[in-house]
Order: structure tokens, then sequence, then C-alpha cells
């Protein structure tokens, strides 16, 4: 058993709630991947787990505990596991959008963090997360 997903299963049983076999099957899917509702739900159908609103409480049950994110890129949302996630914390994020690839990749850098909460404009703030979205493709090889 994966080490991080076993703290995601901690933390559903220490709230004292159920880890159901969805569960459990949301998690492993959205381990080290970034994706969109339909994305969830058509991994999940291969799994056997078929039902749109059972999805859908699920879904909305981890967003709501904190263990799943959602982050809006290009108009469209998507959920990433948030604890103990190598690229980030359950919080704070720094996402990179690959126009060229349509892939999804994490910067977890403290001393971003650290910068942007230490800005003078936000000194008198009590910051409780920090997105940033960035939308980059590749240099020209000119």
């Amino acid at each position: 058993m994966n080490n991080i997903k076993e703290k995601y299963f901690e933390k559903i049983r220490a709230m004292g709630h159920r880890l159901t076999n969805n569960r459990v099957a949301m998690i492993e899917i959205l381990e080290n991947q970034h994706l969109t509702f339909k994305e969830i739900q058509k991994e999940l159908s291969k799994r056997g787990y078929t039902n749109v609103a059972s999805i859908y409480n699920n879904l909305e049950f981890l967003v709501k505990e904190k263990i799943v994110v959602e982050i809006y890129i290009g108009g469209r949302k998507y959920y990433d596991l948030a604890m103990d996630n190598p690229g980030h914390s359950n919080e704070s994020h720094i996402h990179i959008s690959h126009r060229d690839t349509d892939v999804i990749t994490e910067i977890n850098d403290a001393d971003i963090f650290e910068y942007i909460s230490n800005h003078p404009k936000l000194k008198h703030l009590d910051l409780e997360y920090i997105r940033i979205i960035i939308g980059a493709k590749n240099k020209d090889a000119n």
C-alpha cells in the first residue's frame, strides 16, 4: 500500500467517516494527475463505479474535507489531491498549464510562497491560501 495514500485513508477514518471503496478508488485515480469530473467518472467506470450522483457526492466530500482541491485552468475545473502532495500543500499551489501538451505540472517552492506572503501589500492580511496558475508553452528553439 502506498504510504501517501494511506495518510489520506487515515485522515478520512480519523474524521469518523467511512472509507468506502468509491473514495479509495477516487484517491487512487487522482494520485499524481489532475483530472476533470468527466475524466474521473470515466476512470471510475472502468472500476465498476458508474453512479454519477455517488461520484459527485464523494468528490464534494473530499473537497469539503480538504483531501482534494479544485483548480480552474483554461475555463475548466480540475481536481487534485491536496495532502502530502509533493507539488504543494493542501492550500497553496503553483500549477503550470503546458499549452503545447495540455499537461498540468506543479512547482513546490517554499521561497515563492514566503516571498508572496511577505509582500508589503499583504502584510495586514491573514492569508488563507495562495494559488497560482501559469499558462505556458515551449519557447521556440530558433
